[in-house]
């Protein structure tokens, strides 16, 4: 028998880390063909970033090592495939994976890879096996391979049909790994499509293929083993959840698994982009059993040059606005995104287009991206780099929510956009610092009800009180200053890709620079507050507004250590700010209230407040105080 292994390695998160769910459907595949398994064994597959002579020690006699390539893992890749041609050069190497350019280029830079595989894998890889074994490689579709001196390229084909895939899950493919997984946390994918209708420039997913479902009996069953062997977090790889009725029905599947046994804890769909009905219903659905950390409002940009440029659509803001007041009315959270550095994107229409989510009702969570170009995106090829000035930066990878790589022995990249036609180097790194400071003072809560008290009197937009938010910062001599202008100073060695904050009291993860900063604000507040308060009484707010108006901000926001609090006001704040939430704008009215906070969860240390609030909940808004924590009583 051949001995083929399976190369997947992911990095842990906090002692998780996931299933190798891409080549378990290989061998899933491979495994029910007679011609294969009658002349191939499948070995261990090697799917934890572990050390190289580790790594190496668990591979014996190989006929083919096969790697599955991302961004995160091609770096180690090609440093274990060197030391396998060099410990066994009779051993094909084969590279296949979402980094692996189609164009080929991989097999004539990196002599030890002998094949490599392009789009989906389990029927070409099936094929390469059978055809190896008859000295027939050139029969198989879809692959790059080395012929003496020359390297062929064959045709390519597409997979239509889905009906006869097995499951990893079920066919046993994973039982080892969970058998012997003590003391890791298993994460897992699960998939029900493949296709997606969109063509986005950036998106080397499944952009412009046609929908395909895999056979509901198949999705059901794997559910159902997810649940009974007890894996806590499930990644849906489907492009857009939500887009067909049968999606209600396996959401519900889901939802009955965890009452049954508690498992998954958590189901992380990527919705539907134009989101409806359905994904309202699903979302409900989830949100009532905690599964789901809220419903995706993604618009990567808000400019309408970009927008033609990407190949992309988004919601109408009226929709969109349509869609946050129910959301928001159902007690539902929602988070929305966005992409830095899209071409045809400026410093002005990507800062306005953050405060324009804000404007029509965005107050629970915004993340900001930046633009990776990847391999087989429209966004990589050279006449779009050409046509849109697009300059490019390769930087280390940014391994956020881990512990800090310092010892690695190989460095993964990450080519990030870093200007374009229309965003020069300058305006990129403003517009960093603008996002950093709206997603820290407004998301994640800080100043929010301030920006939001003085937008209602229609006197300051958000972008005007963010605009001189961040002036203030750069021009005091305070903490913040020195907290942006360290990120500043990063983001201008752009080369470095150091953009992550650490700070060993959070716990020893690294955080986004708008994370960091607020968990270092939130556990030292008052003395940061000492300085907002200079910014803050710049704009004319009555007295005693402005001082009720504190002490609300202040007993909202979630902070580490708080056991509880209750504070009497002669405003309804409550209310005030519930209407603005839900799109039902009401009139402050002074009114003697009582607002009392009984969180759920007192956090006594700041790394389990950091993990569990910020990293855990900052999408479903857990820094701000919830409905289910406070009550509000007329006096």
């Amino acid at each position: 028998m051949k001995n083929i292994y399976f190369v997947q390695v992911g990095f842990e998160f906090d002692g998780s880390v996931y299933l190798p769910y891409a080549v378990g459907t290989i061998i899933a595949y491979c495994k029910k063909e007679p011609q294969i398994t009658s002349e191939y064994s499948f070995s261990d597959i090697i799917f934890k970033r572990e050390k190289l002579a580790d790594a190496m020690a668990k591979i014996k006699e190989p006929y083919m090592v096969a790697f599955s390539c991302s961004v995160w893992n091609i770096e180690y890749n090609k440093t274990l495939a060197k030391m396998i041609k060099e410990k066994y050069p009779e051993c094909l190497i084969s590279f296949g994976g979402h980094s692996v350019d189609e164009s080929g280029t991989l097999i004539e830079s990196e002599d030890y890879i002998d094949i490599l595989t392009f789009g989906e894998g389990e029927k070409t890889f099936a094929d390469l096996l059978i055809n190896l074994k008859n000295d027939e490689i050139g029969l198989t579709d879809n692959i790059s391979y080395r012929k003496g001196d020359s390297i062929i390229k064959t045709d390519r084909s597409y997979c239509v049909s889905l009906e006869d895939y097995p499951s990893p899950y079920t066919t046993g493919v994973f039982d080892e790994i969970v058998k012997n997984s003590q003391g890791l946390e298993l994460l897992s994918v699960l998939e029900t499509t493949r296709g997606c209708p969109y063509s986005c420039a950036y998106c080397d997913w499944c952009a412009g293929k046609k929908m395909r479902f895999f056979p509901m009996e198949k999705v059901i069953a794997e559910i159902k083993w997810l649940s009974e062997n007890k894996i806590t977090y499930c990644f849906c790889a489907d492009s857009n959840f939500g887009m067909f009725d049968r999606d209600i029905e396996i959401a519900q599947h889901l939802i009955e698994a965890k009452k049954k046994n508690g498992y998954p804890e958590v189901f992380r769909p990527c919705y539907e982009k134009n989101s409806d009905e359905r994904v309202f219903k699903i979302c409900s659905a989830l949100n009532s059993v905690g599964m789901d950390k809220g419903a995706t409002m993604a618009y990567q940009t808000l400019s309408e040059d970009a927008l033609k440029n990407i190949g992309r659509k988004n919601l109408t803001m009226e929709h969109f606005s349509n869609l946050m007041k129910k959301y928001n009315e159902a007690g539902i959270p929602t988070y929305s995104e966005l992409i830095l550095g899209l071409p045809g994107e400026t410093k002005e229409s990507f800062c306005k287009g953050i405060c324009k989510l804000l404007e029509n009702g965005q107050h629970n969570s915004v993340s900001v991206y930046h633009c990776e170009v990847l391999p087989n995106s429209e966004l990589a090829q050279p006449e779009y780099i050409e046509k849109h000035k697009i300059e490019t930066i390769k930087v280390a990878f940014n391994h956020i929510h881990s512990a800090p790589k310092k010892d690695e022995e190989v460095k993964e990249y990450s080519y990030i956009v870093r200007s374009t036609a229309t965003l020069d180097r300058d305006d990129w790194v403003y517009a960093n610092l603008f996002s950093i400071c709206l997603q820290c003072f407004h998301s994640l809560g800080v100043l929010r009800y301030f920006a939001m008290y003085l937008h209602s009197l229609g006197e300051v937009t958000y972008y005007d009180f963010y605009t001189a938010l961040l002036n203030f910062i750069f021009e005091s001599d305070g903490k913040l200053n020195k907290m942006w202008t360290l990120f500043k100073e990063k983001y201008e060695n752009s080369l470095s890709g150091n953009w992550n904050y650490y700070d060993e009291k959070f716990g020893n993860v690294t955080w986004f620079f708008e994370e960091g900063a607020f968990i270092e604000i939130a556990s030292n507040y008052n003395e940061y507050l000492e300085e907002l308060l200079v910014f803050l009484k710049k704009y004319d707010f009555p007295e005693e507004v402005f001082s009720e108006l504190l002490k609300y901000q202040k007993l909202l926001l979630k902070k580490p250590f708080e056991k509880g609090a209750a504070e009497e006001f002669s405003y309804d704040f409550y209310s005030f700010f519930d209407g603005i939430i839900k799109g039902q704008e009401k009139d402050l009215l002074k009114v003697k209230t009582k607002i009392t906070v009984k969180p759920k969860t007192v956090y006594d240390e700041v790394s389990r407040y950091a993990k569990e609030v910020v990293w855990f909940g900052r999408r479903r808004g857990a820094t701000i105080y919830g409905n289910d924590e406070v009550a509000c009583e007329s006096l």
